[in-house]
């Protein structure tokens, strides 16, 4: 009797067949997760340059505001010379709300750390900033309150939580 070595045919094309399936489980949950996770962290860092910009107004005693461009997809902090455009992130990021919520337009902090936003010169009670991916499977809502406080809440389909 001699001694085979190897697969047999049989043998690698079960495994294939099982890699696969695997495959095109795990993948379309693959390009879900990538495009949430750049949905996610253009959030993160729109709160970090929100607390950013009101350090800065307190820190050098003078306003500092957030310019936001809904069409460009951009907003920009001048006193500090920073500038984020949203299509920069994986998942094609933009500013959008499920509910009609109208994203701020003009976001400032005063020298105490006071805000003060508007909607087309309009002023608002409170800023909002809303964003989501490009196939809108997630939205995230960024809220700027008069206090200066800075709180993120998620769309869980019919209300913000």
């Amino acid at each position: 009797m001699q001694n085979k070595k190897g697969f047999s045919l049989f043998e690698l094309m079960i495994v294939i067949g099982i890699i696969a399936i695997l495959s095109a489980i795990t993948v379309p949950n693959l390009i879900g997760w990538y495009h949430n996770q750049g949905l996610r962290s253009a959030v993160v860092e729109l709160q970090s340059n929100l607390q950013l910009a009101k350090m800065f107004a307190v820190k050098q005693n003078q306003s500092c505001s957030i310019n936001i461009n809904t069409g460009a997809g951009s907003y920009n902090i001048p006193d500090i010379g920073k500038t984020v455009l949203l299509g920069t992130y994986s998942g094609g990021v933009v500013f959008d709300s499920p509910d009609g919520t109208n994203t701020a337009d003009l976001i400032t902090f005063s020298s105490r750390g006071i805000c003060a936003s508007s909607l087309g010169g309009v002023p608002l009670t409170i800023g909002n900033v809303c964003l989501t991916n490009r196939d809108q499977s997630a939205f995230y809502r960024t809220r700027v309150f008069i206090s200066g406080g800075v709180v993120t809440s998620k769309w869980n389909g019919s209300n913000w939580e």
